[in-house]
């Protein structure tokens, strides 16, 4: 049977093209131990845990998730029983307790090279399970496009934005969108003293290379709001 480490490692090879051998070699481990990992013939030691983290994981939030799923593949299965069952009932109450709110997709925007502005054609998404207090009412949705924020976004996600947390010295580190030169982009940004830089969550920094921004270059950057939660299509 599957395990969480074995499936979240299989989509991690699918979504970059990563072979075993590539992700055994950055992790300094042998070819049948990493093949094991992904059947769910075996579960990660902890060494080799923080070996991938430091080597394909950008964010502490999404390192975290993968030492959770870690601990929960050797959670004995009466625990896992009792904790799924739990999980189910705080689920039930979380959607008692939410309101179903409908927010407009504006458009689409790049987690990668770039894609065209905002559309005309506004679609409207239906939500359920959100706290109507965490989303204010000028909130909007963006279709993501790409993979260049992966892990953190995925090609199709659809991200809920806050339009009024977009003054610069309050994001930086942040995900937003952004316009810059007619393009819209999803990335993480990152404020230096003489520079800008949209920045990929992606590993790949060949394919995802940095957008630095700088001088007089910077009135022709915007800001459209902070990323507060995604929602997989899939």
């Amino acid at each position: 049977m599957k395990t969480k480490f074995g499936i979240y490692l299989e989509t991690l090879m699918s979504k970059n093209s990563y072979t075993l051998e590539y992700i055994a070699k950055q992790t300094d481990s042998s070819l049948s131990v990493v093949g094991h990992y992904r059947k769910g013939i075996r579960i990660p030691k902890d060494d080799f845990v923080e070996r991938f983290i430091q080597k394909f994981i950008k964010t502490e939030k999404e390192a975290d998730k993968i030492r959770y799923i870690v601990a929960y593949d050797r959670t004995p299965d009466l625990i896992k029983k009792k904790l799924n069952e739990k999980i189910l009932r705080d689920e039930i109450q979380e959607i008692k307790t939410a309101e179903i709110i409908s927010l407009p997709i504006m458009g689409k925007a790049a987690a990668g090279l770039g894609h065209i502005n905002f559309e005309d054609n506004i679609k409207m998404e239906i939500l359920t399970s959100i706290p109507t207090a965490k989303v204010p009412k000028e909130a909007f949705m963006i279709e993501v496009t790409g993979n260049s924020m992966f892990p953190t976004l995925s090609d199709g996600d659809l991200v809920i934005i806050d339009p009024t947390q977009n003054q610069m010295r309050s994001i930086d580190g942040k995900v937003c969108v952004f316009s810059y030169h007619d393009q819209t982009y999803i990335k993480r940004i990152r404020i230096n003293k003489n520079e800008i830089r949209l920045v990929s969550d992606n590993i790949d920094k060949k394919k995802y290379s940095d957008i630095v921004i700088a001088d007089e270059e910077l009135e022709y950057l915007e800001c459209h709001g902070l990323v507060i939660e995604s929602r997989r299509k899939h």
